[in-house]
């Protein structure tokens, strides 16, 4: 198997057209005069029955590979979510979002070519592929987030460092986060409001989090916001679901800023006059 270097992805200059950008190749894009953007979308699947859901409460988020043969599949998905960062440039993560994913319609109602209800849309699988998600306790939550050694950091009620920007969680019903439930925080960390004098509060939800190493994005089973410990009952799926091959998918993601690395000599090599390489000189 070739080797690859690791998060070799481009930096987009502007005028440079693209879909989506690479969250295996942690491409970015120079979005703002000394500014990196990121964006990084991973998922987490599940297929297991409720017998094992007690292993499952700390999860690492699967970002997938360009390469979409599995047989003869050069690069391999990811198997964690890091934000790339370092003390002299760190990484500054203003959203997160967190979604059980949701197959493509199945029996559509105004389908033209199908009886809703009894048959799928037309090119797609005969059966949808995604699951409602279990929890083992009937309230749990499943937090999206910064890792703090294995656990989570949790979204202090009193925000002093931003973990709330980072952040994105849902919550169950009766053991049940169903297909298409998200979550996007409704807000951006900036300040948009003041008391009479600024005051801790006034920034509580108004900060980014600012990461200074390479910062591994995690789930967790939690039975609050809160929790600092993968506290909640763990993740699983019905057994109709596994009979039927279906898996829960928890689908994340997390954006990011960083500054632009210093300017260096392939920045003005191509205008300093030098002799030429053959022949004669330029002076």
């Amino acid at each position: 198997m070739a080797t690859y270097k690791s998060n070799a992805g481009n930096l987009l200059q502007p005028g440079a057209q693209i879909n989506r950008l690479s969250s295996y190749n942690n491409e970015g894009v120079f979005g703002w005069p000394g500014v990196e953007c990121y964006e990084l979308i991973g998922y987490v699947p599940i297929s297991n029955a409720s017998g094992t859901a007690a292993s499952y409460k700390t999860l690492d988020l699967t970002v997938p590979s360009p390469d979409r043969r599995v047989d003869d599949r050069v690069r391999d998905n990811r198997t964690s979510m890091v934000v790339q960062a370092s003390s002299a440039r760190p990484a500054y993560i203003y959203a997160a979002s967190i979604a059980i994913a949701q197959d493509v319609p199945y029996n559509a109602p105004f389908s033209a070519s199908t009886v809703a209800g009894t048959s799928p849309e037309p090119g797609f699988p005969a059966n949808p592929v995604t699951a409602d998600l279990k929890t083992g306790n009937a309230t749990d939550y499943i937090l999206f987030g910064p890792d703090n050694s294995g656990v989570p950091f949790g979204i202090p009620a009193t925000q002093a460092n931003g973990l709330n920007a980072a952040s994105a969680y849902l919550q169950a019903a009766s053991n049940t986060i169903a297909q298409g439930s998200s979550f996007v925080p409704a807000l951006l960390p900036f300040l948009s409001s003041i008391s009479g004098t600024y005051t801790q509060g006034d920034f509580a939800n108004s900060m980014f989090y600012k990461a200074t190493a390479n910062t591994t994005m995690r789930v967790y089973s939690v039975t609050g916001t809160t929790a600092t410990t993968a506290n909640g009952g763990g993740l699983y799926i019905a057994a109709d679901p596994i009979a039927a091959g279906q898996q829960a998918y928890i689908v994340c993601r997390v954006n990011y800023l960083r500054p632009t690395a210093a300017s260096a000599w392939s920045d003005i090599q191509g205008f300093i006059d030098f002799a030429s390489q053959v022949g004669g000189n330029d002076s």
